[in-house]
């Protein structure tokens, strides 16, 4: 178990933890959860154990940065375990191969970047991001990459490749990476090491608030799986605690594999609370019954209908340039 933060005990909610980007104390508390309220959503909603990531631990916390990034305390994050069992559970890298071609984030992502450009995708899974890199020249790194990743692809941790390819790349991209990661800040400076002066950080990560925060007790979105959500306001402050020009800091309309969250956050009965009792994982029965009910009919929709357009986002998205050396 991988955890970030303060040492103070998890049931401490009287001292604000420091945000994960500045280190500057959080702006407010929004809830508390008990862990064995995450166990039970990720035993019964997932068919996954994640008992084992959350020993000693009684209860999680969610804050919102001054940043308007929101970080749950403690961030305990999954282990090889756990990705081994949920990836072969719900044949998560034969989903991303097959939607690779029409993803948002990957097209929006290579428009920018140029001709021959060199570029490292970190935690790039199987490597499916090099279909879209025709004109470029493509480095996967993933040290958990599976057996069917592209030949490309290596299996390193970034704070190793990085020592050894300091300002190597004109590109370093990241798909929804930093939003499982206990030290973001620390992720992405390691990145920007990777970067020739004048280079670009592109990152894509989940959006809060947005329909994906909407629908209570969704265990993709929560520990151990995402320990941060992400907005334009956190990319932008990230890029400044960087040193980092934004080139463009926003949002992207949801990809056609993402109509799944669209149809389910339609036809729930129950959403997730509003300010200013704002509540995102309970365990409440109208919550379970609207999922229960919501699931299905999201999925029969999602087959014979297509994503509409102007469907809200459901990621964020940061592309930011290194300075050139003066």
């Amino acid at each position: 178990m991988r955890m970030a933060g303060p040492t103070r005990p998890a049931g401490d909610e009287k001292v604000l933890p420091p945000c994960p980007i500045t280190g500057k104390p959080a702006a407010r508390r929004i809830h508390g959860v008990s862990a064995r309220v995450i166990e039970d959503i990720w035993r019964i909603g997932q068919g996954v154990d994640v008992k084992h990531l959350f020993k000693g631990i009684d209860r999680v916390t969610l804050y919102e940065s001054p940043t308007g990034l929101v970080f749950f305390e403690p961030r305990v994050v999954g282990d090889g375990a756990f990705y081994q069992t949920y990836y072969d559970e719900w044949d998560v890298h034969e989903r991303l191969n097959d939607v690779a071609d029409t993803r948002v984030d990957y097209k929006r992502a290579a428009s920018f970047i140029p001709d021959g450009a060199e570029v490292v995708d970190v935690g790039c899974g199987p490597g499916v991001f090099r279909r879209h890199l025709s004109h470029a020249r493509y480095t996967g790194l993933d040290p958990y990459a599976g057996p069917d990743a592209d030949e490309v692809v290596i299996r390193e941790t970034l704070e190793a490749y990085a020592e050894q390819r300091p300002e190597s790349f004109d590109v370093a991209t990241a798909f929804h990476v930093i939003e499982h990661v206990p030290d973001p800040r620390r992720h992405a400076e390691l990145m920007v090491r990777l970067l020739k002066p004048g280079g670009l950080l592109i990152l894509a990560a989940p959006l809060h608030p947005s329909p994906l925060t909407e629908i209570p007790n969704l265990p993709i979105n929560i520990p151990p799986h995402h320990v941060t959500w992400w907005n334009p306001g956190a990319y932008r402050a990230l890029a400044a605690e960087l040193g980092l020009e934004v080139v463009e800091a926003g949002t992207l309309q949801p990809s056609p594999h993402q109509g799944l969250i669209y149809w389910l956050h339609r036809l729930l009965f129950k959403r997730t609370d509003k300010a200013p009792h704002e509540r995102y994982i309970a365990h409440r029965w109208s919550w379970h019954a609207a999922i229960a009910l919501a699931y299905p009919l999201a999925k029969i929709a999602n087959r014979i209908k297509t994503l509409p357009n102007g469907a809200r986002p459901v990621d964020a998205f940061l592309v930011a340039r290194k300075p050139d050396r003066q």
